[in-house]
């Protein structure tokens, strides 16, 4: 993709600069921690709900259905014990006296998603740069556990505990040097927070930004709360637009997406998992009670996002990703608004938190990431727990339509989807998502060539015990998708930051690795850098055929032959044939292969007739003096007589090759 590309996109003059999603990240209650355990989970319809964990609260002494000041359900949405308990913080840098036992939870899992999420974006050497960090939070359980003993509080309790924290505590841990806020607007904490990172990449504050969200239940007060109002689930289920909803299952969630204007990320050649058009936020006014939600509130919302983004056909949207959370009131606000704004043309509807709780503070973002993978797939997730519609929801008047199994995205509508959210104090935001292709058209991906090589696989951690697992993920990953070798080698290697415990392996064209054999080192801060030697034997080492995988794999050593013989035909007494006709002196070809990873100061070491170190390094700069080591190059071919390096035998497969007699 190209600059140009994004010129040509089908976005209207005057709107606000879309915004490409590029990376994302999380951990989601049924052990989910990768967006394809997320999206198998949605397709699935994977119940997600247990019983709350003994490590949370003891709910034996809190559960009663009816008595005031209790927690009226047993269940909920719960991340797995090993997420808090197995945190990675071999990278944070702790104040002297510092205990981890002091830190919130949240600060924990959210520095962990979210260097998951800069490496499913592929970035590198981003700390230091100019990257805000916008965190959408809810409860405060670790503040409050924490400060239950006032004389107790150790002097690192605000910068442990406070919310202030856990985007600062971001930005300082990554070097991010952009705007650093931690957003609560209740329910829409992380939706509001991704509306401001995104105006600020419009207004030029910032050149890319994380966005998360999170919510953990580690106490029950909020949820004492919740039953005395009479909007938590009796039975943990959110039972979205159904007749038997009868309020929300409060869910945990921690995740993150990086986002970066789309002319940045198709400049820095970023994967563009879909783009965002529009954002808009508002407040519902004065009305009847400050937790009550709002018709008109909502369709000002919907509409102002399709007038930012300068939409004039809203019909052609195909799903709209709801706050729903099941709670009666809520639901029809909702519902009917969408109806009444995508009236008469109707619209598919459907909600994460049936599938995984409401995630209250990160629940916008769970919802964001549903719409990103549903575009990927061009397929709309069904709704659990959906069988008798609610008689109070205009389905039929607004043509809404539930999907209870996958879904084939609508033939006669755009690949676009909306997510909407609103908080519990009234503040709402919503969010217009569309298909990366659509926006910007993407060049037919090329086939791999035939002959595939054996691949280097570098993997690092912060320890022993993460690149361990580090390996073992990389092999279950390959092991399911052996095709992807080629992509894993390359992000690997050049995709990723390469830290201090490193180590590697080869694997061969059907991902399984050589005898399974991995090579590890440990990289101290002191360690000096390591050179790069090319190593050649001696004479005797040519033989036909012997170049044929690189030119059947690699266009661009083909390429660089090609220009080679350009070379060739610019010496006064140019040669009647061509390398491109022949296969010779590999070895030495394959600097040409290398050079955008060799150093000149780095030694060259070689046994042959001529000099391999003094021509090696004249030919890697293609220039005129390069013709010197051609010359060179040409006497050696001779040498090899006129049938050992023919390379007839590849024009069938490689019509681009042209011997030249």
């Amino acid at each position: 993709m190209t600059s140009s590309t994004a010129e040509a996109a089908s976005v209207q003059a005057g709107a606000p600069s879309p915004i490409a999603v590029v990376g994302m990240g999380m951990r989601l209650p049924g052990g989910v921690r990768t967006v394809d355990d997320f999206w198998d989970a949605l397709i699935s319809q994977k119940d997600c709900s247990s019983e709350v964990p003994q490590t949370r609260y003891n709910i034996d002494a809190f559960y009663h259905p009816d008595k005031p000041q209790s927690v009226r359900t047993r269940r909920g949405y719960f991340l797995e014990d090993d997420c808090l308990q197995k945190a990675d913080t071999n990278f944070l840098q702790w104040i002297p006296g510092f205990s981890t036992s002091e830190l919130d939870p949240q600060q924990r899992l959210l520095l962990e998603v979210i260097w998951e999420c800069m490496e499913n974006a592929g970035q590198t050497g981003w700390r230091g740069k100019d990257i805000g960090c916008y965190v959408g939070v809810f409860g405060e359980d670790w503040h409050e556990l924490t400060a239950k003993e006032s004389q107790m509080i150790p002097r690192t309790h605000a910068f442990a505990n406070g919310g202030f924290a856990l985007s600062n505590r971001v930005s300082f841990e990554f070097d991010l040097k952009g705007p650093s806020l931690t957003i609560a607007t209740a329910c829409s904490s992380s939706l509001s927070a991704l509306h401001e990172a995104c105006q600020a990449l419009q207004t030029g504050s910032c050149s890319s930004a994380i966005v998360a969200g999170t919510n953990m239940l580690l106490t029950p007060s909020m949820s004492v709360t919740m039953s005395e109002n009479m909007v938590l689930s009796p039975d943990g289920l959110c039972k979205t637009f159904d007749a038997d909803a009868n309020g929300y299952a409060r869910g945990e969630a921690v995740n993150a997406v990086y986002i970066k204007t789309l002319d940045k990320a198709i400049a820095d050649g970023d994967p563009i998992r879909a783009v965002i058009r529009a954002t808009s936020a508002n407040y519902d006014g004065r009305t009847a009670k400050i937790f009550a939600p709002d018709i008109d509130g909502q369709k000002r919302l919907i509409r102002k996002a399709y007038e930012r983004a300068q939409i004039e056909n809203i019909a052609e949207t195909a799903f709209v990703e709801c706050h729903g959370t099941g709670t009666r009131r809520g639901d029809i606000v909702e519902a009917t608004a969408i109806a009444q704004t995508f009236h008469p043309h109707g619209v598919h509807i459907g909600s994460v938190k049936t599938n995984f709780g409401h995630g209250e503070g990160a629940s916008g973002l769970t919802a964001v990431i549903k719409a990103v993978l549903a575009l990927e797939h061009r397929t709309i997730p069904p709704n659990m727990h959906f069988r008798q519609p609610n008689p109070s929801i205009p389905f039929q008047e607004g043509r809404l339509k539930v999907p209870v199994k996958p879904t084939p995205w609508p033939e006669n509508r755009k690949e676009r989807v909306s997510v909407n959210g609103f908080g519990v104090g009234g503040a709402n935001a919503h969010v217009i998502l569309e298909c990366a292709p659509s926006i910007v058209p993407v060049e037919p991906k090329q086939e791999p060539r035939r002959g595939l090589v054996p691949r280097l696989l570098v993997c690092s951690a912060h320890s022993k015990t993460a690149l361990d697992a580090r390996m073992d993920a990389i092999r279950s990953y390959l092991t399911l998708r052996p095709q992807a070798l080629a992509d894993v080698a390359y992000t690997l290697g050049v995709r990723r930051d390469h830290l201090s415990h490193r180590s590697f392996t080869i694997a061969n064209s059907d991902g399984e690795l050589f005898g399974g054999e991995v090579h590890s080192h440990h990289i101290s801060d002191t360690s000096p850098p390591l050179s790069l030697v090319f190593a050649f034997s001696g004479q005797g080492t040519q033989w036909a055929r012997m170049g044929v995988e690189l030119i059947r794999t690699f266009p661009s050593f083909q390429r660089d032959i090609q220009l080679m013989d350009q070379i060739l035909q610019q010496l006064q007494s140019p040669p009647a044939w061509s390398i491109e006709g022949m296969v010779v002196a590999y070895a030495h070809l394959l600097l040409y292969f290398h050079q955008n990873i060799w150093s000149q100061n780095d030694p060259c070491r070689g046994e042959v007739t001529y000099d391999i170190r003094s021509a090696g390094s004249r030919c890697l700069s293609l220039s005129n003096k390069g013709t010197e080591y051609m010359s060179v190059l040409a006497v050696h071919s001779e040498c090899q007589g006129p049938d050992t390096a023919r390379a007839d035998w590849l024009l069938p497969d490689n019509p681009g090759c042209c011997a030249k007699r």
